[in-house]
């Protein structure tokens, strides 16, 4: 294999407890949506199942489908949107579905198995979700089958891109009002809001459930959320990456000064070099816009750049400093640690000017993911 993605186990467990000691485990639902945010489903899974694992927050029905597969037999919340093919599924699987839209309602209500539901309002994002406004109307039209609704809950717009939170704590208002609404008539419920920042950082968006992401992978969601903690608490709490991703040098090649170097003609080298090629590139999920920036591989612990554009499945790194000892073969980190460097996913996303989320889970899910 020409190249592959390590995941750290134990970094990925001790994130688990990071939060469980904040909220109780029985009340932490790690989101593995996304591929497990690019890290893989099946190994993230296979990871976790050592610890109390009670709930699991998937997007689609299918990820839920395929953890029951796996065989978790926990509580499974997922949260992001359905067709109503997919609710006669979702009661097979014992899956429980958000539902947030009028449509949505209707064809549960019209279904002849139900799955088990928790209603979301939207309080500000302007995405999925019922206007708390429409709380009451909601509350009364799922009366005759209110045993099934066992939450409610909603999305948060703006806690980790800033360190003053007066719109969250807004949308909280919001969100009580929608569910003393549900209260009054009875339905008996679990609140919740909270994902990796606002746990983190808004006490009061912990409620019942905590639907940790991110930071599950030893991620801060954002430098704000940093800063914010920092000062709420002082010292910060450890978050350990888990993913670290390598590949191979396929092939050595000397250029002279003056020689251009991959596609468009766009790195002319400045004096004779010799470069190394890694089977890498936007495919395999390297971000093309990290062409021409100050990014950086390791191989043997040294820093290489990369030089020229970023190909489909290729990218040219600058081996010069360390031509009489690189070989085809050796070991390229692109994410994660190698000898005294390490490369961030947070680096190599600035370097592309985009966010970590985005870099992870474009990972090719082709890549293997091996535990470690």
């Amino acid at each position: 294999m020409l190249t592959w993605i390590e995941l750290n186990a134990e970094n990925l467990r001790h994130n688990f407890r990071v939060f469980a000691k904040i909220v109780g485990a029985a009340k932490l639902a790690p989101v593995l949506k996304s591929n497990a945010y690019g890290h893989g489903l099946k190994e993230v899974y296979s990871a976790l199942s050592q610890e109390p694992l009670a709930w699991i927050s998937v997007n689609y029905v299918e990820e839920g489908v395929a953890l029951r597969r796996l065989g978790f037999k926990g509580r499974i919340l997922v949260v992001g949107p359905f067709i109503p093919a997919e609710l006669k599924v979702a009661h097979d699987e014992t899956l429980e579905l958000f539902l947030g839209h009028p449509e949505g309602l209707l064809a549960w209500q019209q279904a002849q198995e139900k799955p088990a539901v928790h209603i979301e309002f939207d309080t500000g994002m302007s995405r999925q979700g019922f206007r708390p406004n429409d709380a009451e109307k909601v509350a009364q039209s799922l009366l005759p089958q209110k045993d099934l609704v066992k939450g409610v809950c909603m999305h948060f717009a703006n806690v980790e891109d800033v360190t003053e939170h007066e719109y969250a704590r807004l949308q909280l208002k919001k969100f009580d009002d929608a569910k003393s609404k549900f209260m009054s008539r009875g339905f008996s419920f679990i609140a919740h809001s909270a994902s990796s920042a606002s746990v983190l950082i808004l006490d009061e968006s912990r409620f019942d459930l905590a639907r940790v992401g991110i930071a599950l992978y030893g991620f801060w969601p954002s430098q704000a959320t940093r800063l914010s903690y920092k000062q709420l608490y002082g010292d910060l709490v450890e978050l350990r990456p888990v993913l670290s991703w390598r590949t191979k040098i396929t092939s050595i090649n000397h250029v002279s000064q003056g020689q251009y170097v991959g596609y468009g003609c766009t790195y002319k080298a400045r004096h004779d070099m010799v470069i190394g090629v890694l089977p890498i590139g936007y495919f395999e999920g390297y971000p093309r816009m990290a062409s021409g920036s100050q990014a950086y591989v390791l191989i043997g612990g040294e820093r290489c750049p990369i030089v020229g554009r970023i190909c489909m499945n290729m990218m040219m790194v600058d081996i010069t400093d360390i031509a009489l000892t690189a070989k085809v073969g050796d070991i390229a980190t692109l994410i994660g640690p190698d000898g005294m460097e390490t490369i961030s996913a947070s680096e190599v996303a600035a370097w592309s000017e985009t966010i970590h989320y985005e870099l992870v889970t474009r990972l090719n899910p082709a890549i293997e993911r091996r535990l470690i």
